[in-house]
């Protein structure tokens, strides 16, 4: 993997959205432990510190003035991070079958996982730096490639992240004519231990299963390395490129 020279993570304003889910909240955690220079704005469903900004993801009006507000506060941004994402919800579990399809679980599955993500693309990547490298990344997964999918299921979790992959390759081409020095790219963080995966701990205990601090720093590291002929790829922890 070709490397980057800057260290992304010093000095930065960062935005976590989704700050208070496994993967959002060691996020944030790092990042003020890498430099206590870094700025992090946390964008949150429900606040559980005051600092934090409360957001209905899925409202356009919420999001834009969310937006306005922190350009009016930060100015730019360097760093953007989406980390919301939803596998399982209120009993409802991944599909093993088309016959399990459920619409509501599959418009909750996509909303999370496709629908947020669009709606930081529209509002939050306007904040993006033109002066400096900026990067937005977005927590894909390897289930989400269509090539590589060779054992079937989760049916609205496969899709919805296929769809997320879309946003990325497509956002990266209109930010390599609209802002040059940003970067945009998936991040397939491994099998964590978080809320996501817990209810199929039995299952992944054949896999390597990271805590969310180490996935964090994988995570880290591969920003840190991405220039931007990574813009519009799919990248796992450990630096490999997943096909579409």
């Amino acid at each position: 993997m070709k490397t980057d020279t800057k260290n992304k993570f010093q000095n930065a304003k960062v935005v976590v959205v989704g700050a208070t889910g496994g993967i959002g909240s060691a996020f944030v955690k790092k990042i003020k432990q890498l430099d206590t220079n870094n700025i992090v704005i946390e964008i949150v469903r429900k606040k559980t510190q005051d600092h934090q900004i409360e957001v209905d993801m899925l409202d356009e009006e919420s999001m834009a003035k969310c937006a306005q507000d922190i350009q009016k506060q930060y100015g730019t941004i360097d760093i953007i991070l989406n980390t919301v994402g939803l596998l399982h919800s209120d009993g409802a579990m991944p599909e093993r079958a088309y016959k399990e399809i459920n619409q509501d679980f599959l418009q909750k599955t996509f909303e999370a996982n496709t629908f947020i993500p669009f709606m930081v693309s529209k509002y939050f990547v306007p904040l993006l730096s033109k002066e400096n490298t900026s990067l937005i990344a977005f927590m894909s997964a390897r289930i989400g490639s269509i090539s590589d999918n060779n054992l079937g299921g989760w049916y609205s979790y496969r899709a919805s992240k296929a769809a997320l992959n879309m946003l990325i390759k497509t956002l990266s081409i209109e930010l390599s004519y609209k802002n040059k020095n940003a970067i945009c790219i998936g991040l397939h963080p491994g099998t964590v231990k978080t809320n996501l995966s817990d209810p199929f701990s039995e299952k992944i205990k054949a896999y390597k299963v990271f805590s969310k601090e180490e996935s964090i720093d994988y995570l880290i590291e591969q920003i840190n390395r991405v220039d931007h002929t990574f813009s519009g790829k799919l990248i796992d922890w450990k630096g490999d490129i997943i096909p579409y």
